[in-house]
C-alpha cells in the first residue's frame, strides 16, 4: 500500500514508485490465484462427492416426487443431473432425498 506522507519527499529521496506498483500488484495477483484455486479445488471435490450420490439416487423416488410436484420425471432428472454438474453444494443437500437408505 502506498504510504501518503512519502509523497512530499523528493522523487529523489523517496525510490521508486513503479517498483512498488508493480510489487503490489503481484501481491494481488498471488492472493487471487490462491482464492481461486481454493475455489476450484472445493468446487471438484464437491463435485466429486455429488457424483457418488448421483450413482446411488433411486429413480423411483424421483419419479414419485416429479409426480407429486407436478413436473415430468425426466425434468426433474435433469435438474437433479445439472446440480450434480454445476452446482454440486446444492446436489450435496438435495440428493440425499433421493437415496433409499
Amino acid at each position: 500500500m502506498l504510504d501518503h506522507g512519502i509523497l512530499n519527499v523528493p522523487l529523489s529521496k523517496r525510490g521508486n514508485i513503479d517498483a512498488q506498483i508493480d510489487k503490489y500488484k503481484a501481491e494481488q495477483a498471488a492472493i487471487k490465484k490462491a482464492e481461486t484455486e481454493a475455489a476450484k479445488t472445493e468446487f471438484n471435490t464437491n463435485k466429486a462427492i455429488a457424483k457418488e450420490l448421483w450413482n446411488k439416487v433411486d429413480k423411483d423416488l424421483i419419479k414419485q416426487d416429479a409426480k407429486k410436484r407436478g413436473v415430468k420425471f425426466s425434468e426433474l432428472r435433469d435438474v437433479l443431473h445439472d446440480f450434480v454438474k454445476w452446482q454440486p453444494n446444492k446436489a450435496i443437500k438435495v440428493l440425499p432425498n433421493y437415496i433409499n437408505s
